[in-house]
């Protein structure tokens, strides 16, 4: 096979045919004839000649320059009407006063029709058709005309320009002429005439028209009629529906949806419409704004088909075809490591941030996927703009390790806990700086901080707790935990945290004594001295400066729902709530702080007296962190201002590559926005814990805090039934020794105060510090004791609370039972 080749005389033909074409144009310019000619009128024209052109000139520069930089309707820009559509409208307005006539007339009683024409029965439907087309007619008439006049709009002259593009274009304008008050040799008058010239040529270009495209597929009438046949029939979904003020172009077709029976327009669905007129679901928009009545919906047919690639390039084309919020626009679509995000600008009035809502906008950009509306995630960036990250993949699936580093509390008390969906530290704040209020050391004064957090059983609240608990320990807090599930949840625990309790009771004593701590620390520190922002040394300190001399101190109740709730058959709910009540109210300008991990979907079900409501006051005005709930409204929790501004949508029990969620929750922003997050975890915190400084309560704390946190040692390791026995036990004993009203003072330290009752021999000291539970049965089974009952008669303890000590002896080696008897086996520990 032979290949073919061009001769090159064919190809210096076809290029000298091409010159002539184009200087045949340039000689067909009219702007060839204007720029020669203002250029030699300014080297022909003197004198008042020659300023009447050069004014004039720039008269005609200076209103060129203010048209091109302001369009309006004078230049029938796109976006600013076009003059055929304006006619439409102009006609369509004139029919209708023509037909309000005529069915006025025509419905006047002494009025009687003149026979003929006027009397025809089918005449209203006749004129109706006649006039729509001839309207239609004369509008696709007048778009041609139009079309064939102009180029096309992105090249004309009539498009906006900037202000160094009409410089160019109309400054030549003025210049050419005013040149002539300028003394040149005659070869610059050549060449200033050859710029005008090829100025002029260069304005006057005009692009080649846009071509017509054929109007193709069916008209109004068939749309009209298909909606009667399919959708306003008698068993369709929407019966005696219309469709009014149709509009139907090229690619789209736009009409309001009118009801005429008491169902909403709206209830006519995507799948309606597609299968009525014959499109695809996605080409389908039923929406209806804020200020239309619910008989009316808007409707938005795309006719032509929409690519993938169009939907996923061009979100904003598609945001404004199916806008779902009435002048909002989308802009900045960017790809990120997990999929992309965009802005959304809402309007300056209308529609305001709190309204936006993920599952409109996949709705609006049709996005694939039962699981679209989670891959979406809200972030307020102001009043008007909202970022929205779409995610294929989450993040935080692979999980946060634990760093110690970012545990320590930075200078505005904040710590960091895991890591948001940004990809950013989310953070958790134990302390509120105090500004300009210094201790002596010149540490800054700062304020606790109560935290809340509520999930259903394995959502992470106890991964948040280790972390934070690990916090506490490297940023020098004190740790008390009361735990709601008997002590389970913190079971390797119990040995290093300065006070666990399990039972009701422990609750109510945890509660009242961390308020007791309070106390004093007030009475300390009103004696004590502070410095201002100014140097100034003042008397009597009302806030609190951590180590001086009292540590920062977090309380924890856990399953606080189940202690506290109104109705609760326990008799200590009602102290448990009226102590933590008091907890929150008072004790945060002596550094303590409450943390309440809670189940319930919802804070009314706390209660609905005083204390309930200075509970819910107190979670609402710190941390927030909402995990998953086994309802669908995880934000639907009585949070007062602290509402979420965005619907928060559901955390799953699994991500998409199967690992479970736990530790993903909601964490609030000090504000009524909440970020996804997740929280460190490490698989044995208690271990990190455990190799940590603990820092204990001063001696007077600790003789403030009460009986039961001296005692705490000594049912550190029971259950919460055994607990609850023995708190029982030691405030009666306690509480029968002293009168109503006494006040004891104990000069000595806890310290010194625990070594002499070690190390005394006197038995009265039984009668003061009545022997735990545990001690007093060993004895009694070493003195012959052998049943329960026997048991129970020497301790004076109940029957039940001597089987739970001897089972637990038992299974600590310490007693053995023998035929129902029982003996001691080994000693028990002093």
């Amino acid at each position: 096979m032979t290949a073919t080749t061009v001769p090159k005389q064919d190809s210096k033909k076809q290029e000298v045919t091409d010159l002539r074409l184009k200087v045949a144009q340039i000689q067909r310019s009219p702007g060839l004839y204007a720029g020669a000619a203002l250029a030699a009128a300014g080297s022909m024209l003197s004198g008042d000649p020659l300023m009447v052109t050069t004014l004039g000139a720039g008269a005609v520069a200076a209103g060129w320059t203010v048209l091109g930089m302001r369009p309006g309707p004078w230049r029938w820009l796109p976006g600013h009407g076009e003059p055929w559509e304006w006619m439409c409208r102009s006609s369509r307005r004139g029919y209708r006063r023509s037909l309000r006539r005529m069915r006025r007339r025509l419905g006047a009683e002494p009025y009687a029709p003149l026979p003929g024409w006027y009397a025809h029965p089918h005449r209203p439907a006749l004129v109706r058709a006649a006039t729509a087309e001839v309207r239609r007619r004369r509008c696709e008439a007048l778009r041609t005309a139009w079309t064939r006049a102009l180029p096309d709009w992105e090249r004309g002259w009539w498009r906006r320009y900037s202000p160094a593009e009409m410089a160019l274009r109309a400054g030549p304008l003025m210049a050419l002429p005013a040149s002539g008050y300028i003394d040149m040799p005659w070869w610059a008058r050549l060449a200033l005439t050859a710029a005008g010239t090829s100025w002029g040529v260069w304005v006057s270009d005009r692009p080649d028209p846009r071509p017509i495209a054929a109007r193709t597929g069916p008209d109004a009438d068939w749309y009209t009629a298909r909606w009667a046949g399919w959708i306003a029939a008698d068993r369709g979904p929407l019966p005696a529906s219309h469709l009014a003020s149709i509009e139907l172009d090229e690619d789209r077709l736009t009409a309001v949806i009118v009801s005429t029976t008491a169902r909403s327009a709206a209830d006519v669905t995507q799948d309606h419409v597609s299968i009525a007129f014959e499109v695809p679901p996605r080409a389908v928009n039923v929406y209806r704004p804020d200020d239309m009545a619910a008989n009316r919906a808007k409707l938005t047919v795309r006719l032509k088909p929409l690519t993938e690639r169009a939907a996923d390039d061009d979100l904003s084309s598609v945001w404004q075809e199916y806008n779902p919020y009435e002048g909002s626009e989308l802009y900045g679509v960017e790809e990120t490591d997990t999929g992309r995000k965009f802005t959304i600008l809402l309007p300056r009035k209308g529609t305001s941030a709190t309204a936006v809502q993920p599952r409109a906008i996949a709705q609006a950009l049709d996005m694939p996927g039962e699981e679209a509306v989670s891959r979406l995630h809200l972030r307020a960036l102001d009043a008007r703009r909202i970022e929205v990250n779409e995610m294929a993949s989450n993040p935080l699936q692979d999980g946060v390790p634990l760093d110690l580093e970012a545990l320590r509390m930075d200078a505005d008390g904040y710590v960091t806990i895991g890591r948001d969906i940004y990809g950013e530290n989310a953070r958790w704040r134990l302390m509120i700086p105090n500004a300009g209020k210094f201790g002596l050391s010149g540490a800054q004064g700062m304020s606790a901080v109560h935290s809340f957090d509520s999930g259903t059983t394995g959502a992470g609240k106890t991964s948040l707790e280790e972390a934070l608990l690990i916090a506490q320990a490297i940023n020098g807090f004190a740790s008390w935990v009361a735990d709601g599930k008997g002590g389970v949840g913190y079971a390797s625990w119990a040995d290093d945290l300065d006070w666990l309790v399990k039972s009701p009771l422990g609750f109510a004593l945890m509660a009242q004594s961390a308020s007791a701590v309070g106390r004093y620390r007030f009475a300390v520190q009103m004696r004590m001295q502070w410095r201002d922002a100014d140097g100034d040394v003042e008397t009597g300190r009302s806030f609190f400066v951590p180590g001086e001399p009292f540590a920062p101190m977090q309380v924890t109740f856990d399953e606080f729902n189940e202690m506290a709730k109104e109705g609760s058959r326990d008799k200590n709910a009602a102290a448990v709530l009226k102590g933590v009540s008091h907890l929150g109210r008072q004790t945060r300008a002596a550094g303590i702080g409450a943390r309440v991990h809670v189940q319930i979907p919802n804070l009314d079900a706390i209660g609905s007296n005083a204390d309930a409501n200075a509970v819910r006051d107190m979670l609402q005005s710190g941390n927030i962190a909402l995990f998953r709930t086994a309802r669908t409204d995880v934000d639907s929790m009585s949070l007062g201002s602290r509402t979420p501004e965005f619907r928060l949508e559901p955390i799953p029990e699994t991500f998409p590559n199967g690992s479970g969620t736990g530790g993903l929750c909601y964490i609030a922003d000090g504000a009524a926005q909440y970020t996804q997050s997740r929280v460190m975890y490490h698989h044995n915190a208690a271990k990190v814990f455990r190799s940590l400084p603990q820092t204990p309560l001063t001696d007077g704390e600790a003789d403030a805090a009460g009986i039961a946190y001296l005692h705490r040692d000594e049912y550190r390791h029971m259950d919460a039934s055994e607990e609850e026995a023995f708190l029982t036990d030691l405030i009666k004993s306690r509480s029968g020794k002293k009168s109503p009203g006494a006040v004891v003072i104990d000069m000595k330290s806890a310290a010194q105060a625990a070594e002499a009752v070690g190390e005394a021999e006197d038995e009265d000291l039984d009668e003061l510090v009545p022997l735990p539970p545990r001690v007093r049965v060993w004895n009694a089974v070493d003195g012959g004791a052998r049943r329960n009952k026997q048991i129970a008669e020497v301790t004076e303890l109940k029957p039940s609370n001597v089987a739970n000590v001897t089972t637990r002896l038992e299974r600590l080696g310490k007693l053995t039972q023998i035929e129902r008897d029982w003996y001691t086996a080994e000693r028990l520990d002093a």
